[in-house]
């Protein structure tokens, strides 16, 4: 699983690398500070074939994202 931290980042930055590391990895561990980048990296992801989980964490978000089989 490769991590990815955007936090500070705004949209659509976050969304950018997201893509980025859905093409190289199977699995994205996402670190975000705001709901709305949380909300849509979220879709983005699902929209990909990939599931998502997400928590709070550190005042934030975290995504783990998991291409489906």
């Amino acid at each position: 699983m490769i991590y990815v931290d955007a936090n500070g980042l705004s949209c659509p930055e976050p969304v950018i690398l997201l893509k980025k590391a859905m093409q190289d990895h199977d699995a994205v561990r996402l670190s975000v500070d705001n709901q709305a980048s949380a909300k849509i990296c979220g879709r983005f992801a699902q929209s990909r074939g990939f599931s998502v989980s997400s928590e709070r964490a550190d005042g934030g978000y975290i995504l783990d994202i998991i291409k489906n089989e």
